[in-house]
């Protein structure tokens, strides 16, 4: 797990995603692999009390937005990626908060991987 808050979790571990991913010109030729972790802060109560669905987040859809999305981005910097993602999945499915860590896992030898975690809530975009 890689974010825990006080309430309800929706969460996404370990979704692979073959990306444009990077600033340099070799990471801009082919795709490499991705691994997304997400965390969505949303009320289960009514979904679990109901059995209706569509109070939760459905979280095969998210997944397969979120790789459609990221594959799309064709994104040069992780950071921007990232902050991209989580203003997607807030204004597209929701959430109170989003937690999100992306790894690049043939980034930098020697390791399982590298990247970035970072918490997005509704307010962060209200502006938008």
């Amino acid at each position: 797990m890689i974010y825990q808050a006080p309430g309800d979790l929706i969460v996404i571990e370990g979704l692979e995603v073959n990306a444009i991913i990077g600033i340099y010109p070799h990471e801009r030729e082919y795709a490499q692999p991705l691994v997304l972790d997400l965390v969505m802060e949303h009320a289960l109560g009514p979904c679990a009390k109901s059995g209706d669905l569509d109070l939760s987040i459905n979280y095969a859809q998210v997944a397969a937005e979120v790789a459609a999305f990221i594959q799309a981005q064709k994104a040069e910097l992780i950071e921007s990626l990232a902050e991209a993602v989580c203003r997607f999945i807030l204004l597209r499915f929701k959430p109170s908060a989003v937690t999100l860590k992306i790894v690049k896992t043939h980034a930098v030898l020697n390791t399982t991987g590298v990247g970035v975690q970072i918490r997005r809530t509704q307010q962060d975009f209200q502006e938008d």
